[in-house]
């Protein structure tokens, strides 16, 4: 049996559904009120806290003690949190005295509480601002919750984590190598590279264990370590990885002994040349144009005229270019018996600004 809406019915329906929409718009708008006016202050408190930061590194330090109006915006959580947040960012743009002044300023105002209570909040960029802020302000007693969070599940915290101790402690700071599981970004790598400057004598065997880890970005942050410091002494330790399993550990094993070249390197490089895959072979020969050994001729003309592969044989006449054999690689050009594709690689060749 068919049952009619009535309009009375109807009438209750659209007026809900008008109430619905009338409400999701004053929620909208309020929303969007809400965020022009966090935009807005925090332009205005940025304004304020960056100046107020330069005019204490230029000026005399006592004033901020007796401005009001700047006390008083520091007991809103919000400017304290911005306010840390920028000196932050200021600390890493000063050295020498400025450095020491802004320093002083996160004493001076008691940020440092808010640093930690950062740490312990839920969410994981505010733990890694944490990190970031002590780290910043060289809080060191802050060293054992940093080496806690190592653990954390999240990749930006136990990262953050990881730069912190370091940056405090040096290469001592890199003992979470040995049980890391997790892989080492190229940008964490970087970090952590320019964060070590120098190798105590005592601690350099552990660079050993670091080679041959399970986990390969420890291996390929090992390798960038040694040509960074020109650890000679890890020549044959790092040649023996040309066997590795993985292509991007053996990459990094032909750049490290090219930056270690002694005079068996080209030797072995292309003594190895034959058992590698393309890719190696192709870094191989990248190192070989860096090292501009004459003895490698030979060798080249080989792979230009009898490897299989293409881009072997560009690689191989782009070396001989910056070898000096130019008018070889013209004279080969102009003969009639060289195939066309032969010729096409050599005219490539000669025409590249390579070396």
């Amino acid at each position: 049996m068919l049952q009619f809406i009535t309009i009375h019915e109807l009438v209750l329906a659209i007026t809900i559904v008008f109430i619905l929409v009338l409400l999701l718009i004053i929620i909208v708008l309020l929303y969007s009120v809400y965020k022009y006016r966090v935009l807005h202050n925090r332009q205005i408190w940025t304004h304020i806290i960056e100046s107020k930061i330069t005019s204490f590194i230029v000026e005399d330090q006592n004033f901020l003690d007796t401005d009001e109006s700047f006390l008083n915006h520091l007991q809103v959580p919000a400017f304290r949190s911005l306010f840390l947040d920028l000196l932050v960012k200021s600390e890493q743009k000063f050295s020498g005295v400025a450095h020491e002044q802004i320093t002083h300023i996160f004493q001076l105002f008691q940020l440092e509480d808010e640093a930690w209570r950062n740490l312990h909040k839920k969410k994981s960029y505010l733990i890694a601002g944490g990190i970031q802020e002590l780290t910043a302000m060289r809080v060191e007693r802050a060293l054992p919750m940093f080496i806690s969070l190592l653990a954390h599940p999240q990749q930006h915290v136990y990262q953050e984590a990881q730069y912190a101790i370091v940056s405090f402690k040096g290469f001592e700071g890199l003992n979470f190598l040995e049980t890391l599981v997790q892989p080492l970004s190229d940008w964490q790598q970087l970090r952590l590279l320019r964060s070590i400057t120098d190798i105590p004598n005592l601690q350099i065997f552990r660079i050993y264990s670091w080679l041959e880890s399970s986990n390969a970005s420890v291996t390929i942050f090992t390798l960038r370590l040694i040509r960074k410091f020109q650890l000679l002494s890890f020549y044959e330790a790092v040649l023996k990885l040309l066997n590795h399993s993985m292509l991007t550990v053996k990459i990094e094993v032909v750049r490290t002994l090219q930056a270690l070249e002694n005079i068996d390197t080209v030797n072995q490089l292309m003594g190895s040349f034959p058992h590698q895959p393309q890719s190696i072979q192709i870094e191989i020969l990248k190192a070989l144009k860096v090292s501009k050994n004459l003895q490698t001729e030979q060798f080249l003309k080989e792979q230009l005229w009898q490897h299989p592969a293409n881009s072997i044989k560009i690689a191989s006449a782009e070396v001989l270019v910056c070898l000096g054999q130019r008018q070889y690689l013209r004279d080969m050009a102009w003969e009639i018996s060289t195939p066309a594709q032969f010729k096409q690689i050599i005219n490539h060749a000669l025409q590249e600004k390579i070396c």
